[in-house]
This record gives structure tokens, sequence and C-alpha cells, in this order.
């Protein structure tokens, strides 16, 4: 049962402790990046910093608080035998107090430290294992005798003093908690049988001394812990803003400047992944514009070059999300239409051609004195053709368009060696329009 409700606590801690630095990361406003470099103090943070924090410290730490308690409840049970073999008298107070009172005590912190809890509750939990433990051991130690007495209570501040170092509680906690443990060992030692009253003294400044060097510890682990957190987060916003870049680098690398749109390797890229996906009725087109180079040299690069772009862009908006449009070179452009049949194929591809012929290009207020015209080959993929050929065959389409009018849509014959027959003669001409 312990060891499957630890597992739950693991899982709920590193869930806890993953959601803290998600917000510490995000939240730039409630946890600015000059906190992270400047010499802070967490008292000194707001509110809202300190309760991602004390969360993230929480699901950091519990753990261990747990891990020592579990340990202390096992070897506490286990000291019963030991209890009855040093002084069979012991039996009967050492499974009321060590066997039911103490287990039942240190079970409950156990369950309490499962959950995140305020300061004031973590702090508490070890204030009462403090009394617990010197307590218990005082009451046994007395009932030993004098033999038994300072061990007993020796041994109780030392359990006390390694509590110190696994509960993970603010310092003013853990010196409350020590002072607590030494005012009853001295209280312990003022009424109980001491055999040498200077020698237990003695032990007990030593153990003493022990608890305040580790309270010390505490101290400096919380600080260290803090710019733990600080620097965590800082290196987690370094990481995000380093794949942005690279991001947005990509995104870069993968678009026609000019355009917007996919350039040919990113385009060559994509398509070969819907192909290898399995994607079925796959179309390409490939447009050109008609008399692209007369443009140019007419009415300068200024000119051409808006009139690829809104040719770039009439093509977009003419496709649906699923669909591709790239730059292939110069006037050139390739349209992948995925899950399209011929029918919608040539639809499409007429739809852009006749947007394209409506456009005007040039200032405004002084277009051009001529209309802007493509011509596009339509090729349409079978079985497990490879891109770069269905794509050759739309290539080849293309200059058919370009050869027998221009501003016309053509589709590619299917391969010799494809599933479907060969167009019949003449339905190349029936789908090229004029």
């Amino acid at each position: 049962m312990l060891t499957l409700e630890r597992t739950d606590h693991r899982t709920r801690s590193q869930r806890v402790y993953n959601e803290a630095l998600k917000v510490a990361m995000s939240d730039r406003v409630m946890l600015p990046d000059h906190l992270l470099t400047s010499d802070s103090r967490i008292q000194d943070m707001p509110r809202g910093i300190r309760a991602v924090y004390d969360s993230y410290y929480w699901a950091a730490h519990s753990l261990k608080a747990r891990a020592w308690l579990q340990a202390v409840i096992v070897f506490n049970i286990m000291l019963i035998g030991f209890d009855a073999f040093l002084d069979p008298s012991l039996i009967l107070p050492s499974l009321v107090i060590r066997g039911a009172i103490v287990t039942a005590i240190l079970l409950a912190l156990w369950i309490l430290w499962g959950r995140e809890r305020g300061h004031a509750i973590q702090g508490a939990s070890l204030i009462v294992v403090s009394a617990t433990i010197v307590t218990e051991a005082g009451i046994l130690g007395f009932a030993g005798g004098e033999p038994l007495f300072e061990r007993y209570l020796n041994g109780g501040l030392f359990t006390v003093a390694t509590a110190i170092l696994f509960f993970p509680i603010a310092f003013v906690w853990t010196m409350a908690a020590v002072t607590l443990a030494m005012v009853l060992y001295v209280v312990m030692l003022a009424i109980g049988p001491v055999t040498e009253p200077l020698i237990a003294v003695f032990t007990g400044c030593f153990y003493c001394s022990a608890m305040v060097t580790f309270a010390s510890t505490r101290k400096a682990a919380l600080r260290s812990h803090w710019k733990s957190f600080k620097s965590k987060v800082r290196e987690l916003r370094d990481q995000e803003t380093l794949e942005q870049l690279n991001s947005e680098l990509r995104l870069a690398a993968s678009l026609d400047p000019l355009t917007g749109a996919l350039n040919r390797r990113a385009a060559q890229e994509e398509t070969t992944r819907i192909c290898e996906n399995g994607a079925e009725d796959v179309a390409f087109l490939m447009l050109d514009i008609d008399d692209f180079k007369s443009l140019n040299d007419r009415y300068g690069h200024a000119t051409g070059d808006d009139c690829i772009r809104q040719v770039a862009q009439c093509i977009a908006e003419n496709l649906r999300s699923c669909d591709l449009v790239s730059r292939y070179g110069g006037e050139e452009f390739c349209v992948v239409l995925n899950g399209a049949t011929k029918d919608c194929a040539f639809a499409v591809a007429e739809r852009i051609r006749e947007s394209i012929e409506r456009l005007r290009i040039g200032e405004p207020g002084r277009p051009i004195d001529r209309t802007v015209t493509v011509s596009i080959g339509l090729a349409l993929r079978h079985g497990d053709e490879i891109p770069e050929k269905t794509i050759g065959r739309a290539d080849e389409a293309l200059y058919t368009a370009k050869r027998t009018g221009k501003n016309r849509t053509v589709i590619a014959p299917v391969p010799s060696d494809g599933t479907n027959p060969s167009p019949r003669p003449g339905e190349q001409h029936r789908r090229a329009v004029a």
C-alpha cells in the first residue's frame, strides 16, 4: 500500500513540478527576466511568485520528508523487539507508545505530506515530529530506568537531527523544531533518572550543536534552491527563445521571399510526405505566366515582381488548407491538390486561371494595358507513381497548353503503365479551354 501511494505521490509531485515551471517560464509579468538574474530572495518576491515557487519546491522535495517518515515508522516498529530484548518489562509500553501512538502520528504526517500544504502546516509537521520523537524516547527511557534513559534520550535527539535534513521547510520553522527538541531534552534530564548528569549534559550539547549546524545548513540550502529555481526558469526561457528562432529560420528557409509561397525544396519535401502517407487522388498543377518576359521587359522588374506576387496570392485564395502552392521557379508555380478527383482538379485549375485573367497588374490608378494569363498543365498521380514523375507529366501538359494557344488547362494523359485506360483521341483537346 505504501509503495503504491508513493508511486502516486511521485506522479502527482511531477505534475505539480512541471506545472509550476511552466507558469514561471511563461508568465514574464509575474516573474520578469531581470528578477532571474538579480540577487533576490524569495521572501522579497511578490505573493504570486512565492506561490509558484512553493509549489515547485514542495514537488521537488516532499518525497524526502515522506521517505524519512516511512523509514522512521518501519524502524520504530522494529525497535519494539529491541526494547523487549533489553528489558522485558518494556514490551507493553513499547507496544502502546511505539506501535500505536507514535506510529499513528508519523503515519498521519506521512499522509499529510502527500499533498502540498501551507507553510504553517509544513512547519508544524516538523515541530510535531520533534515533540513526538523526544517525548517517546524520554518516556520509554524513563520506564527502562537509568541504564536506558540517557541512551534513548540521545537517540531521540539524533533522530530529530536527521529530520532537519530531510524536511524541506522554512528556516524559522526549522529553528522552532530545534528549540523545542532542546527544551524537551533539558526537561527530561531534569526529571529523569540520570546516572552521570555531567556526561549527559555534554552529550546533549553535542547533539544540540549538531541540530543547530543542520539548521544552518537548511538555511543555506533554501537559498541555493531559490537560485536553482531561477536558473532553471532562465534556462527554459532561453530554450524557448532558441526554439522559436530556429522555427522562424526553418519557416524562412522554406518560403519564397517574393511571394510567401513555399519554395521548391520545401514543396518537394511536403509532396513526398503526402504521397508516403498513402494519400489518394493527388493532383498536380503546373502553372506558368504567359508572355512574362515581354511584360517584364516592357513594364520593368518592379511590375514583373508585382505580377508574380498577385498571381501567387490569387492561386492561394482558390485553394483549400490541405492543398499546397509553391513557386517552382521564375514565373512558374506548382500546386498540389490533396484528395482531388480529375473533375475536381480541373475545376480548381479553371477557377485559378479565370481569377488570374481578371487581375489588373500595376500601380493604383495606373494598371498595365494588357491582361495577365496563365497556362496550366494538370496530372493525376496513379498508383505508386513518384511525385517527380507526376510533376513531369504535368509539366509536359503545360508545354502543350503553351503550344496550343496559351491561357488554357491541359490534362496530361494517363501513363502507359497506369491502371486506368489512356484517354480517347480528342479528349485532351476537349479539356483544353481556349
